[in-house]
This record gives C-alpha cells, structure tokens and sequence, in this order.
C-alpha cells in the first residue's frame, strides 16, 4: 500500500508503510499522552494515559528525538495490552515527535513489529515526512477544540453575565420600590398633613396645638428624608464605588467594611492588608471585579453567615494576589450546596457564590470554598499577577 507524504495517513495506513505489526498515534497536552489512532483497534484505547516523561514514548514526547529501539518490552501493563503483547515478549519500536506550529510537541508516533524485523534508519527517514503530516493535523485539531471550547466558554460567561446584569437590575428595583419609594411616599403624606394644618391655622383656628401637630408632621417628614437619601447612596454605591476610582482598591474596600459593620446586628468586621502586595499595578477592571467580588462575599458573610467575625484580607503569595473573606459563622456543606443549585434551575437561591465565581473567570483567577457545618466560611481567590 501506497500513500503520497502530503496525505494525512491514518495508523493503519502508517502499519502498512512501515511494515508494522501495530501503530499507536498518541496526542499530548503537555502533561498526558492520551491515544487518537491505533491499529490494530483495540476496544481499551480510550482509556490508555500515559504522563509525558514516562518510559520511552513519553520521553520522546518530552524531549523531541526520535527512538529506535531493536528490542524493548514496555512496562505499561494497559500499554502492552493495547500492543497485543504476550508477558516476556519483545518488540522492535520506532518512535516519532508529531511536531505542530512552532515546533511544539503534539504527539507521538509509535511503530512496533518483531525483533526479528528490527527498523533502521532508512525507516526512520521514511516516517519523518508522515510524522510532519501528523503533527500539523494533530495540531489543527487541538488548536479548533480549544477554540471550540473558548466560544462555549465565552457564551456561557455571556448568558451568566446576562442573567447576572438581569438579577442586580432586579435587586436595585426591589430596593428602591420598597425603601426609597416607600419613604418618599410617606414623607409626601406628612408634608400633606403640615400643610393642612397650616392652613388651618390661617382659618383661625386656636394654635399651640395645631403647631405642635404640624411640627411632628414635619420631623416624620425629615426623617423619612433622611432614610430615603441613605438608602439612595447605598443604592448608588452598590452600582459604583466612587471610592474606587478616586482613591484604589484598598480605601474601596475600607469603605465597603466601613458600611457594612454600621449596622446595629452586624458583626465585627476587619481588613488585613499586606503592604507589599503592589495592589496600586493592579489594572482598573481587575480591582473592579475584586471589589464586586469583596462586596458579594462580605454581604454573604454578614446577611446569611449569623457569624460574629469576618475578616477580608489582600496579601500576595507568590507571583498572585490572593483575597481572602473568612467568618466565623454557621458555615454548610458544600456538597448539598451544589446539590441544591444543581435543582435550582435560574440560581436565584445561590445568586451571591455563582455571581463571585463568574467574576474570577472573567479575571482568570481561582476560587475556593471552604466551609464546615458551624466552624464558618473561607472564601479564596487567587489572580496570577
């Protein structure tokens, strides 16, 4: 059997040419070599991993050079199955880089026959113009998976994203319908009684009482003022934080504990920043997204952890930063809580955790959660930087 070194052999093909008893093409991530052609077929492929730097195939998959072998005996118990191999029986080897785009590694060729057949060079000449074919459409088919999983990446961040968007909108909503609103609506009702009574008053109607009834009007009417102004700045602050972009990611975050520990049932809230963490090179969408996520955790913390401690830190490990909100509180079980998203179809029970876990894959960092039933929470995130 013939084939012109332009074609893309498959292992079968590859057998023929080289007069191989069998042809394992394996692809490599860099770390496993997993198989994607084998001749003959054997019904265990799919299950066959070999690190990179194990044994000879892995090796040549670390290294580049080329091996041929007289006679060899694998020690891959799964690998010699899938070469059909008898238990003390020998194989003549030759063994192949597939080389992709800049030279990278990609896989491996690997031919075996009978000792008694052993490959020369004029073989190993004969396979470099295939293994090249190989490599490049090996890499091809790497380089299209990746970007296959990239665009599903990116439409589940966008849906997420969406729904995310859609959720905060909903949230602000709710705050302003129940607080502002309401007080602006009480407040106009106090105001309406003042100006009757003043007009009363104007009618000649006795006045210490009617006074003393228009002032009470007025002070509700102040205080209902009051409360719907702080409610609009806290609204305002959790869309944006002036703080942020005026004066960095630590004063934001100082703020955020700042408003947060205000409150009359909140718990004792502290922040430990390192000093030589360099957080002012961070760029100004990676704090943003930092200090969304500071705020989500925090709230966490303080709404649903009945905790009487939390502590946000910044501090680098290494060549990342690394935030950290850890509470004291009740803590639960993080199995039953992906069970319980996992029934929860629009996440709306769950929105504060997914809503953190998105922001570090827009930001490219690692999440962890720590949590144990009544020893609280620790919430980790890690940005290479």
């Amino acid at each position: 059997m013939s084939t012109s070194s332009g074609a893309v052999p498959t292992a079968a093909e590859l057998a023929s040419l080289l007069r191989a008893d069998g042809v394992l093409l394996l692809a490599s991530d860099g770390r496993e070599l997993t198989v994607a052609d084998l001749w003959p077929p054997h019904p265990s492929a799919g299950t066959l991993s070999m690190p990179v730097g194990f044994g000879v195939t892995g090796q040549v998959a670390r290294n580049g050079t080329p091996v041929v072998l007289a006679s060899d005996s694998p020690r891959n118990a799964l690998h010699r199955q899938l070469l059909q191999l008898e238990p003390r029986q020998t194989v003549a080897r030759l063994i192949l880089p597939l080389r992709g785009l800049e030279d990278r590694i990609v896989g491996v060729l690997a031919a075996h026959r009978s000792p008694r057949l052993p490959f020369g060079p004029d073989d190993l000449v004969l396979a470099e113009p295939y293994a090249a074919v190989l490599g490049l459409r090996l890499h091809a088919e790497q380089l299209w998976l990746a970007v296959n999983r990239h665009r599903t990446e990116r439409d589940r961040l966008i849906k997420q994203a969406i729904s995310a968007q859609e959720a905060e909108r909903r949230r602000i909503a709710f705050d302003l319908h129940d607080g502002v609103t309401t007080a602006l609506a009480s407040m106009a009702f106090h105001l309406s009684a003042a100006d009757l009574t003043v007009s009363e008053l104007k009618a000649g109607i006795p006045a210490k009482q009617e006074l003393e009834r228009a002032r009470a009007e007025l002070v509700s009417a102040r205080e209902l003022a009051d409360l719907a102004y702080h409610q609009t700045r806290a609204a305002i602050s959790g869309l944006h934080s002036l703080v942020l972009d005026d004066l960095g990611l630590v004063a934001a975050m100082e703020s955020l504990v700042q408003t947060a520990a205000s409150g009359e049932e909140s718990p004792s809230i502290d922040l430990l920043v390192d000093p030589s963490a360099a957080l002012d090179v961070i760029p100004d969408h990676v704090a943003a997204a930092l200090y969304r996520i500071a705020q989500e955790a925090l709230a966490n913390a303080v709404k649903h952890a009945e905790a009487d401690r939390v502590v946000l830190s910044l501090r680098r490990v290494g060549d990342s930063i690394v935030f950290g909100c850890a509470d004291d509180g009740k803590g639960f079980d993080p199995a039953e809580r992906r069970t319980a998203r996992a029934r929860d179809v629009d996440g709306a029970q769950h929105f504060g955790l997914s809503s953190i876990a998105e922001r570090c894959a827009l930001i490219e960092a690692s999440l962890r959660i720590e949590s144990v039933p009544d020893r609280g929470t620790t919430v980790l995130v890690e940005l290479p930087f």
